[in-house]
């Protein structure tokens, strides 16, 4: 019986040797344990030889696992292979020691096929979660890919905002974050900025976004105005330990709304200008034709009237029409001038005699005794210049002093022609300007408090200014009241030969 035991014994041994050996030289090798497991099933034998074999197979199952191959980080169906044959050999074994004959034989089969039907199944498994495991990865990749796209997109949309800078702030009020084209305007970069103190309006109020409101206010960042808006950035938790601000440059905008301010203003100045126009114009207007015609009744009805009186109806006649027609042209020039219809047209003068035929033609709306002193100097009298502005100008000035003087006064006309310069000072003895005006005098239909009983428009020195300026001129005056006022503007002497230079 033991001699039977024995040859069993060195049979099971050759097969689990030559299944070892299997094992180790072919890549399937290690199923020939099956061969063995099957054998060691139907083999009648004590326990104790049973049990023997099947530690010795089990020892070798583990050693072909480490001697077949090099690399340990094996895949998990090799794994999976040597621990199914480790329960197949011990599967064996346990039907060895619990069946015998026929019966033993169909349970083995039973078995056998349980176990192929188990192993299928984790085979399915196995490769149902290889499977899932390669969705998975391409997901995430794909997960990836858009995760950079947006970080992408979101660092171009930072880096290029324009007119101003997007950052982020922690409580500290540091910057986590800035970026923006408006960092360049201020030499600063991103980079430098990250855990710098961020120096934005008072400080107090973007601490009412760590609060979770939103704020918006205005700012000055060296030298040039800025929006500031903040918004809170709460995180998962709601707390927000971060704001986001953006600052933008409003330099543009504040230039147009003060452009758009300073033309509201122009527009209700000249809305005001054209009220006082009106108004001005019918009292203008009424004044001298009702002169006119009670001059022109007076002439018809007094026959009895000298000499001496009609003479003096056909002055305030005269008069009466140099007034309208004055007050033509003012209207007139002051049209073209707002238009800027008003060209320079240069001809060639002769300063001395232009001025004598001036006085000539101005001496008819001069009152009572008044009296024009005429002096003349300097060089050669020859200049180029524009007759049409210049005998508007004179007509302006010297219109005035004997608008404001009295009936005998003496009024100066002294003309000085130097190499570089024209000077004209028109001196007068009248009612003056008081100081406290004198700042307004050139602005159009301004006129003294001390004028109401004076005839005039209140065009003449703001016209007489805007012509000079054509000329490239000055004109400045000193006055005081009741004493006189003198005006003296300057003109650039322009010749030929400079004409020719600037053609």
């Amino acid at each position: 019986m033991r001699k039977i035991h024995f040859g069993k014994f060195v049979v099971s041994l050759a097969l689990i040797s030559a299944s070892f050996i299997a094992d180790l030289f072919f890549a399937w090798g290690f199923m020939a344990y099956l061969i063995v497991s099957f054998y060691l099933a139907k083999m009648t034998g004590s326990t104790r030889l049973v049990m023997r074999l099947a530690i010795v197979i089990s020892v070798l199952i583990i050693a072909g696992y480490f001697m077949a191959v090099t690399n340990l980080q094996q895949d998990t169906l090799e794994v999976t292979n040597r621990l199914l044959l480790l329960v197949v050999a011990w599967l064996s074994a346990f039907i060895n020691l619990r069946f015998s004959g026929s019966n033993s034989d169909r349970k083995l089969g039973e078995l056998f096929k349980l176990t192929a039907t188990e192993r299928d199944q984790a085979v399915r498994k196995l490769g149902q979660i290889t499977s899932d495991i390669e969705t998975f990865r391409e997901e995430r990749k794909s997960i990836e890919n858009e995760l950079l796209k947006g970080k992408r997109l979101h660092d171009a949309m930072v880096h290029n905002f324009p007119d101003g800078v997007i950052c982020v702030l922690n409580r500290e009020l540091k910057f986590v974050l800035a970026e923006g084209k408006g960092l360049k305007e201020l030499g600063l970069h991103g980079a430098e900025l990250r855990g710098e103190q961020a120096v934005i309006g008072s400080g107090e109020e973007l601490k009412l976004a760590f609060a979770g409101e939103s704020v918006s206010f205005e700012t000055t960042i060296n030298h040039q105005p800025y929006t500031v808006k903040a918004v809170p950035i709460p995180d998962a938790n709601n707390e927000v330990k971060e704001i986001l601000i953006v600052i933008r440059n409003i330099t543009d905008r504040k230039r147009m709304e003060n452009n758009l301010v300073k033309a509201l203003e122009k527009e209700k100045e000249l809305s005001l200008l054209k009220s006082q126009f009106v108004t001005m114009a019918s009292h203008k207007f009424r004044t001298p034709l009702s002169t006119i015609l009670s001059s022109v009744f007076l002439l018809e009805n007094n026959i009895e009237a000298d000499d001496q009186e009609r003479k003096s109806y056909f002055e305030k006649i005269k008069r009466s029409v140099h007034n309208l027609t004055e007050l033509l042209n003012d209207f007139l020039s002051l049209g073209k001038l707002e238009e800027g219809k008003v060209k320079v047209a240069y001809s060639e003068t002769n300063v001395k005699a232009f001025f004598e035929e001036f006085l000539e033609a101005i001496g008819l709306i001069k009152k009572g005794k008044q009296e024009i002193l005429f002096t003349y100097g300097g060089v050669a009298n020859t200049i180029m210049t524009d007759q049409v502005l210049l005998k508007s100008i004179l007509m302006s000035l010297l219109s005035n002093a004997i608008e404001y003087s009295a009936y005998d006064a003496e009024i100066r006309l002294d003309v000085e022609l130097s190499k570089d310069n024209l000077k004209i000072q028109v001196s007068d003895q009248g009612i003056g300007i008081p100081k406290d005006e004198q700042h307004q005098i050139f602005k159009g239909f301004y006129r003294g408090q001390n004028t109401n009983n004076v005839e005039g428009t209140g065009l003449g020195l703001n016209m007489a200014n805007k012509y000079i300026r054509l000329l490239k001129g000055t004109i400045d005056f000193t006055s005081q009241v009741n004493k006189g006022t003198t005006f003296i503007a300057k003109i650039p002497v322009v010749t030929l030969d400079i004409l020719e230079k600037q053609i």
